[in-house]
């Protein structure tokens, strides 16, 4: 039997890293071989519940890879015969999404919306970017995220780049559940987790709270307040236009049933399929975050990097309150998973336990190991330091005196609106301008202060978000003939590269 990794090293470096962090609990699971090794550090509720193995967690984006592996059962149906009269005969990763729900599934662009794939949807080389801060209130159906993405701008064209996109997944996980007949949660179940004894394994809050009040243990998501130093308690995500792109509740012990399936090639996915949904789509550049060396690639809801000389198959996720991530080593049959109970700095700490966990497995040389943890906390500094700068790094060339707004601030008050990312409501409140925007998924309010002319600069103030960590981009009023500010652009898209989303006005 293989030696444990989580050792008292580990546990010590586990407590170091959630206190540099501000994490309160993790839960870690790793595979070596026929072996699995678990443990929970910190904790789950504040003040005295305790993480374990056994505790659940928000998964986020690590639900990709269930919902490519969702389609790859619906195609190897359709080979054997076995489809349904919804589920096209013919049903390939080359079907087009349209060819399924062509009344709903319509994009910004003609040739893309008759031509984007299954195949392209799942490997995030659809053109369309994530558009993070469209995602709307919980009260949005699925249906009609997806009905919306017709509203929002692609960035490149099909298959030219690599763009990042959780709607994409959410529109598989729609046509899924038209071919179906079901809930995608209720497939997932039925054809992968039930297979799999995923026992402890949701698809809503919901279920995960009914499952609480016999006895699981739901973990709480958390923020770090630095100014007050105390946590504050993240509200529980709740919205069902995230589905096949992050909707997945789960614990550490599920996942390695899962991580065990992909890794060994195994029921209930067929050989085939397992070949297919970890074949590289898609490469793309250096991101900062990531750890491993370029280029980095995407699979079918999976990432695919090599480190030192080893393939890794991975998957993080990152939502209101938590951070995960799933890996395995396919040729040497380890993997890991590590859950955590606050945004962003979860996947952080992550990230330098399971580069800890990597270079000793593959037994890397001192000299050459990087402590992420420092690393990352660098990266975080100097994006403060940008932020501390917005003003000169947005307008480089601002003039001296700036050059004063056509209107008097209160009139550029008043609600404005686009189809794609919804109503933006503006009050003077002393010199700014600022909306709520509390019920959409990324909660937050935007509070705009003019720079020069017309120009203005917006910070997205996300809620429970250290306010040194906040966006600032870019935002200019155009003011019509009337004399009235007729509509706002926000520069709420990064790969738009500047071309800004904007919002008409529609009230006096």
């Amino acid at each position: 039997m293989s030696q444990s990794p989580l050792n008292i090293e580990f546990d010590k470096l586990v407590e170091e890293l959630l206190q540099t962090w501000h994490v309160p609990g993790l839960a870690i699971a790793v595979i070596d071989g026929a072996s699995t090794f678990s443990k929970g550090y910190g904790l789950a509720v504040l003040p005295d519940v305790p993480v374990t193995p056994e505790t659940v967690f928000f998964t986020a984006s690590t639900t990709k890879s269930f919902t490519a592996a969702s389609v790859s059962l619906l195609i190897d149906d359709a080979a054997l015969n076995q489809s349904t009269e919804q589920i096209p005969s013919d049903l390939s990763w080359t079907s087009t999404i349209s060819s399924v729900v062509p009344e709903d599934f319509v994009l910004d662009d003609e040739y893309s919306t008759s031509h984007v794939t299954f195949e392209d949807a799942l490997s995030n080389r659809t053109g369309l970017p994530d558009h993070l801060k469209s995602f709307r209130p919980k009260t949005t159906s699925l249906q009609e995220g997806i009905r919306s993405l017709r509203h929002l701008p692609l960035a490149a064209e099909m298959r030219s780049k690599y763009l990042y996109s959780s709607y994409m997944f959410s529109a598989v996980s729609y046509a899924i559940e038209k071919m179906t007949g079901t809930r995608l949660g209720d497939f997932m179940r039925e054809r992968i987790w039930s297979p799999l004894d995923m026992t402890r394994t949701y698809w809503t809050p919901q279920e995960a709270k009914a499952a609480a009040s016999s006895g699981t243990t739901l973990a709480h998501g958390y923020a770090w307040n630095a100014s007050i130093e105390k946590y504050t308690e993240e509200p529980m995500p709740d919205f069902p236009v995230v589905s096949g792109a992050g909707a997945i509740i789960s614990n550490v012990l599920d996942y390695t049933k899962w991580l065990r399936c992909m890794m060994t090639q195994s029921s209930p996915i067929s050989p085939a399929a397992h070949a297919t949904l970890i074949e590289p789509r898609i490469h793309y550049p250096q991101q900062a975050t990531n750890p491993f060396p370029a280029p980095h690639s995407y699979a079918l809801g999976w990432r695919i990097d090599s480190y030192r000389g080893q393939r890794v198959v991975w998957h993080t996720g990152s939502w209101t309150g938590y951070g995960s991530t799933m890996m395995y080593l396919p040729d040497l049959q380890w993997g890991l998973v590590l859950m955590g109970n606050t945004t962003g700095t979860s996947n952080c700490v992550q990230t330098a336990l399971y580069m800890h966990l990597v270079d000793d497995l593959l037994s890397t040389p001192v000299s050459d190991r990087i402590d992420w943890s420092v690393e990352l906390l660098q990266l975080r500094d100097r994006r403060r330091v940008d932020n501390g700068n917005a003003l000169g790094r947005l307008y480089p060339d601002l003039p001296c005196p700036v050059d004063p707004p056509l209107l008097s601030l209160g009139t550029y008050a008043g609600r404005y609106h686009h189809a794609g990312y919804g109503d933006m409501e503006f009050e003077l409140c002393g010199n700014a301008l600022v909306a709520s925007r509390l019920l959409y998924e990324v909660s937050m309010v935007i509070r705009m202060t003019h720079a020069t002319g017309e120009f203005w600069i917006a910070k997205l103030e996300i809620v429970n978000q250290d306010s040194r960590d906040q966006e600032i981009v870019r935002a200019r009023f155009q003011v019509t003939e009337y004399g009235i500010a007729g509509r706002v652009g926000l520069d709420l898209e990064p790969a738009l590269q500047g071309q800004m989303i904007w919002f008409e006005r529609i009230t006096p």
